[in-house]
């Protein structure tokens, strides 16, 4: 593509120079420019773009969009955008041809269950349509085969995105469903973007280090709502799903010019759902919705699991018109990675891992472990450096309500201390019968509550899940907590049976 039909009529993006030659790749990060490629910078949160450009420029770059005026050689390719964010999900979108806008596009945030409720809506979508292709915190998926998820951002940069779903696209998916976290929104990395369903979970505390108040992180996850008004109507229509327990949420819908539906277990909604019967290994659900009454089996556990579950079919019902298949197919639902995972080599207590790194996603953990543990509630958890400070009392004061010990560990320090944060998490916890102690490194953290576990008692490693790193200051080291785990349970004698 010609760099003057890239840029061209994009609000914010005027010409500088032509480039010598064309487009061949949009990239924002010097180290993956590749020959070809036109190289989108901006003043990032920590790294300016702007002074990686001669880097970009000797590995190939023909053309430069910048947010101030620069100095590059005759031959390449200038413009200055406005907004340098915007400015590269526009030209990325346009690169790829604008992709969202030829598949049925499902966005899904909240503070918490974006992932469970993300892969629930493309496995149950998958009973009625051929290519369901997913981007979430765990998976990529294009023409149902799954994709190597590069790097930990819930939802990467815009030129990713786009070219993952021009992916989709060429592999005969017919919808997309993608995870959208706050970040993304806040940063412009699906501005523009064309979404046929906007859900969303809830909206507690999270990211204030980004947002810098309740009210920020809140309007950032409205924007999702308002990018699914902004998209044209297509065939697939559009609908926001919202979640009615929810008083914030629900005060989203003012506004909105697209259709609502909602889901709860509580307050009234179009999709109501309850729970009939519980087991170790999954729940029988049940309810209503505006296609009829519904039931079904669902292989996972957890609190917040008929929420999502609940969200899922109205967002499947308002595609199909439909559920009954929808519903069916959640008996065979695959289980997801880090998400209230048990760890089983024959011990006589339970170890789940779980991604809960939030106040809110933490309480309905611990609380629904407390009421399925005849013994002890053991935990492993910790909180993230160099983000959301303010939640850190939040947390201790959660796991004091619930847990018997609490070992404080590292999740992933970064430029902080871990002492440091520890004690941000202890000055919530207050007073309390539960046994604290802090140690940093997380493996001797659980061996530590693995070693005390008896028969009756269950273990929760909170806050790391499906990551494979743990990041400190210097470096970032490999990290696996399911082979953690499941080696010190070896290590103690203890054999699985499979």
């Amino acid at each position: 593509m010609e760099f003057q039909d890239l840029i061209d009529s994009i609000p914010g993006i005027s010409m500088v120079r032509h480039a010598s030659g064309p487009v061949l790749d949009v990239v924002n990060d010097s180290r993956n420019v590749r020959s070809g490629a036109c190289f989108v910078c901006r003043r990032g949160l920590q790294v300016d773009g702007h002074l990686h450009v001669d880097e970009a420029i000797k590995r190939g770059a023909v053309a430069v969009v910048a947010e101030r005026p620069i100095d590059v050689p005759a031959r390449i390719g200038l413009a200055i955008a406005n907004d340098g964010r915007r400015g590269l999900a526009a030209i990325a979108r346009r690169f790829w041809g604008e992709p969202d806008q030829q598949l049925g596009v499902v966005g899904v945030t909240g503070t918490d269950g974006k992932t469970t409720t993300s892969r629930l809506i493309a496995w149950m979508l998958g009973a009625y349509v051929d290519g369901v292709g997913e981007l979430t915190t765990v998976n990529a998926r294009t023409g149902g085969t799954e994709l190597s998820r590069q790097g930990r951002l819930t939802t990467p940069e815009a030129p990713v995105i786009a070219r993952l779903l021009q992916a989709m696209v060429e592999a005969g998916d017919e919808w997309a469903v993608l995870e959208v976290a706050s970040h993304a929104l806040e940063l412009a990395r699906v501005d523009g973007f064309a979404f046929n369903r906007a859900v969303m979970t809830n909206v507690t505390h999270d990211h204030l280090d980004l947002h810098g108040s309740l009210e920020g992180y809140r309007s950032a996850k409205r924007q999702l709502l308002q990018l699914l008004d902004a998209a044209p109507v297509d065939s697939h229509g559009k609908a926001a799903v919202l979640n009615a327990d929810d008083p914030v949420v629900m005060g989203f819908a003012d506004g909105l010019t697209s259709a609502v539906l909602t889901f709860g277990q509580i307050s009234p909604a179009d999709v109501q759902v309850h729970m009939v019967d519980a087991t170790e290994t999954g729940l029988l659900l049940a309810g209503s919705s505006p296609w009829g009454p519904w039931e079904g089996e669902v292989p996972i556990v957890g609190r917040w699991v008929p929420a999502n579950v609940a969200a899922a079919v109205a967002c499947v019902g308002s595609v199909e018109g439909r559920i009954t298949l929808a519903v069916d197919r959640l008996a065979t639902f695959p289980p997801v990675e880090g998400r209230m995972e048990a760890v089983s080599c024959g011990q006589p207590f339970s170890v789940i891992i779980d991604h809960a790194h939030t106040p809110a996603a933490l309480s309905m953990c611990l609380e629904g472990l407390r009421e399925s543990t005849s013994g002890r509630l053991l935990v492993v958890f910790g909180s993230a450096g160099d983000q959301d400070s303010s939640k850190r009392p939040l947390l201790g004061f959660q796991v004091a309500r619930f847990a018997d010990v609490a070992v404080i560990a590292n999740e992933d320090p970064r430029t902080e201390r871990p002492d440091d944060i520890a004690r941000a998490v202890m000055s919530g916890v207050g007073k309390t019968s539960a046994i604290f102690e802090i140690i940093h490194d997380r493996v001797e953290a659980i061996t530590r509550v693995v070693e005390m576990a008896v028969p009756g008692d269950t273990v929760l490693l909170a806050g790391k899940g499906h990551e494979r790193t743990i990041e400190f200051s210097e470096d970032v080291q490999p990290w696996n907590e399911r082979e953690v785990a499941e080696s010190l349970l070896q290590s103690l004698g203890y054999r699985s049976d499979v």
